[in-house]
């Protein structure tokens, strides 16, 4: 299964109530990258419309030269997003 009812989830990264960016993501993948991101306060939003509850969130603080990689966790019983993973990876190493 690639989607929930036609429809991929979206994980969303927003600072200061703003989205700075998104990625659509198939069920089977599970996981994104955002990098070449300013360090501050983000939130990670892990959205579907279908699912129980609708969103898994997760505030986090990024340092400079990092990037992200989010993973959410999906129960196809009950069609519940359970909640998301953090991995901040230094890109000068």
């Amino acid at each position: 299964m690639s989607s929930v009812d036609g429809e991929l989830i979206v994980v969303l990264l927003a600072s200061e109530g703003q989205v700075v960016d998104q990625q659509p993501v198939r069920l089977t993948v599970a996981d994104v990258i955002f990098s070449n991101l300013p360090a501050g306060r983000y939130t990670v939003i892990a959205r579907h419309p279908s699912l129980n509850p609708t969103e898994a969130r997760q505030d986090i603080v990024l340092s400079d030269n990092v990037m992200l990689g989010v993973k959410y966790f999906y129960a196809e019983i009950g069609r519940q997003l359970l909640r998301t993973e953090i991995l901040e990876r230094r890109l000068d190493v």
